[in-house]
């Protein structure tokens, strides 16, 4: 009888452990893989205004993806828990962003490595061949990247072998205008800013006066007869403004300005920036501006978000870090662009604080499971 009594006895414990392990897992499933796509489904392409599109306007839209400040983690800072735990929550909100939202092209504006400043090349190579593998988009969609500050270092930190290494695997040169749906993208590396005629600075300039007497030909030959010969190499290319894309914000006093969800902290918000370190300062930003007369500046480095409207009518959205890392909310833009047009949109990440607090249930849920009875009710009838 005893015996008997032993094994049911057994058999219930077992059955209690196997319910309470199954719960957490089905837990974990959920804050692992399910409440990303619950979180990101909740994010859609912000829409163009019919009215000022003419007919089959959408087939020249293009779907913009901005990401920042990745931060991938190296070999000096940071626990390896923390490394895993952050790149597996930055690939699984990036992928399941591939597959809900499909965006034509994503941007990733700079600071894609936490040390590529301070690594050596096999060191670096590692963490560019993690970032291919954890950022890898799907066939039809582009990526394209600037540096930041962390990729090559501050301007003082810069060397040629640091540019040139980082420019090689990412096919980022310090200044590139990308044409993609009759768009046109500038990317800036925002060190290359510092207008003190060195190597780096120099180049950059040079670029940025080819690429806007480009656009200013461009802009005057959609004025002239389609038979000028001088315009013959721009034939069947439309002229629009362009988009500016860099990692440093414009000049800017601090964030003040800045009141999006995820902008700075009040504590932070009124912290004066330093020029060259935390924006450009006022000439770079001044020459830009007049050189390329964008229609729309992107930018990251601040971690924080922030809306704001130029003194010459010139909007800048500054993307937040897209690593929880630095963020109890990362945020990536979503934006729907076309010639003459263009609408952004936030899209939040699944807080930090939220799948913590869920794990505390399911940690809570699955204890007091094996305390719950494990037969059924019926049995329970019989049994009394």
């Amino acid at each position: 009888m005893m015996g008997i009594l032993e094994k049911r006895c057994f058999e219930s414990v077992s059955r209690r452990l196997v319910r309470a392990v199954v719960i957490a897992f089905l837990f974990f499933l959920y804050c692992e893989v399910i409440h990303y796509c619950v979180v990101l489904l909740q994010c859609t392409w912000p829409s163009l205004p019919v009215s000022s599109s003419p007919r089959g306007h959408s087939k020249g839209q293009l779907k913009v993806m901005f990401i920042a400040d990745t931060h991938l983690l190296g070999f000096r800072k940071g626990h390896w828990f923390d490394k895993l735990r952050r790149e597996w929550q930055m690939k699984q909100a990036f992928q399941t962003s591939m597959v809900i939202h499909k965006p034509d092209v994503v941007f990733v504006l700079g600071d894609l490595l936490d040390e590529g400043k301070w690594c050596d090349d096999d060191e670096f190579n590692y963490h560019v061949s993690r970032f291919k593998s954890m950022f890898a988009v799907p066939q039809g969609t582009e990526l394209h990247v600037v540096s930041g500050n962390h990729d090559e270092g501050f301007h003082y930190m810069i060397t040629d072998h640091k540019h040139l290494r980082f420019e090689r695997s990412f096919d980022s040169p310090s200044v590139r205008m990308l044409r993609i749906k009759n768009n046109i993208f500038v990317l800036v590396n925002s060190m290359a800013m510092e207008g003190d005629h060195c190597t780096l600075c120099t180049a950059a300039e040079d670029q940025l006066q080819k690429i806007a007497t480009k656009l200013a030909q461009l802009r005057n030959c959609g004025k002239r007869s389609s038979s000028d010969d001088s315009c013959s190499e721009f034939q069947g290319i439309q002229y629009t403004k362009p988009v500016l894309l860099q990692h440093f914000p414009m000049y800017r006093q601090s964030d003040s300005v800045c009141n999006t969800e995820d902008s700075a902290p009040p504590e932070e918000k009124n912290i004066p920036f330093r020029l060259r370190y935390d924006c450009l300062d006022q000439r770079s930003s001044n020459q830009l501006f007049s050189l390329l007369q964008p229609r729309l500046v992107v930018s990251a480095h601040t971690h924080h978000g922030c809306y704001l409207v130029h003194p010459n009518g010139v909007p800048e959205w500054s993307v937040a870090s897209f690593s929880w890392r630095n963020r109890n909310n990362p945020t990536l833009l979503l934006a729907r662009i076309d010639s003459n047009h263009h609408v952004v949109s936030q899209c939040f990440m699944p807080k930090e604080s939220t799948i913590m607090n869920i794990y505390i249930l399911g940690g809570i849920v699955s204890f007091l499971s094996l305390f719950w009875p494990s037969s059924g009710l019926g049995r329970r009838k019989k049994f009394w």
